[in-house]
């Protein structure tokens, strides 16, 4: 019996990166349901791609969205998944083929691991932008939204607790959806957490279409929504709008590349 399925929402991506990511989830160490999520915007060129892929997987399932956006593709993926765990790869992005073996080994409503970042063809790794979480610096932060925060891609979730908060808020906008607010809302209602540094994710970081390369202000706009969900007013409200809105409206390695030259040119 299958343990775990990957969820894979798809709108519209270039096709050698469709493929990379889906051959990465079909690829894994532990054998995994691989359900992709496409909108009916989804161009005819990616569905075809994903006919001839199923012909080699019979654990490769292909569903149309239930409702609207990024959030309703996922949730369209943790109700047809037919298995204890659920995780989430975005179609830009892939796998290292021990992940969902990694993930499982430790018993947790949310497992969160490391993850390395790559230019637009893959080929060239971002070194500074490398992250390795770990269990120890988890545990030290103060507070829930901290820890939200801290976590990241790859997440295998244990279905039920995906289940048990109603799945992913399809209310809040795109941002940050999956890999904060639906966090946020888990350790709240006292999901556990296992924190991994292997190097298990990996994140395309490109200028092409992806959601956090929306329009800054639309971005404000969906934080905004999450932090009155959560009831976050005043300074602490200020201070994680800023804190956010760095990294909104461009590629992760050229904000960094920024702030490192402000860093450097600041007055000492």
């Amino acid at each position: 019996m299958l343990r775990a399925s990957l969820v894979i929402p798809l709108l519209r991506e270039p096709l050698e990166w469709l493929e990379q990511c889906v051959r990465s989830a079909l690829a894994q160490s532990e054998v995994c349901e691989v359900l992709v999520v496409v909108s009916p915007h989804t161009p005819e060129e990616l569905l075809a791609a994903l006919r001839r892929l199923r012909v080699d997987a019979s654990r490769l399932a292909v569903l149309v969205e239930e409702g609207t956006g990024f959030a309703s593709a996922l949730n369209t993926g943790i109700r047809a998944s037919r298995t204890s765990h659920v995780g989430f790869l975005l179609a830009d992005d892939w796998l290292e083929s021990s992940a969902v073996e990694r993930c499982l080994s430790h018993r947790a409503d949310i497992v969160s691991s490391g993850l390395r970042v790559w230019n637009d063809d893959g080929q060239r790794e971002f070194l500074s932008l490398q992250r390795r979480p770990t269990q120890a610096v988890y545990e030290t932060l103060a507070t829930i939204e901290r820890k939200a925060a801290y976590l990241e891609h790859f997440f295998l979730f244990r279905r039920d607790a995906l289940i048990a908060v109603g799945g992913v808020d399809e209310t809040i906008g795109s941002t940050g959806a999956d890999d904060f607010d639906l966090i946020w809302t888990m350790l709240e209602h006292g999901a556990t957490v296992a924190v991994i540094p292997d190097l298990l994710y990996n994140y395309r970081d490109h200028h092409g279409e992806r959601l956090s390369l929306r329009a800054a202000d639309l971005q404000r706009r969906d934080l905004a929504r999450i932090l009155d969900k959560h009831g976050v007013r005043g300074d602490a409200r200020e201070r994680m709008l800023q804190e956010h809105a760095v990294w909104f409206g461009a590629p992760v390695h050229v904000v960094e590349a920024g702030l490192h030259s402000a860093r450097e040119c600041a007055p000492t």
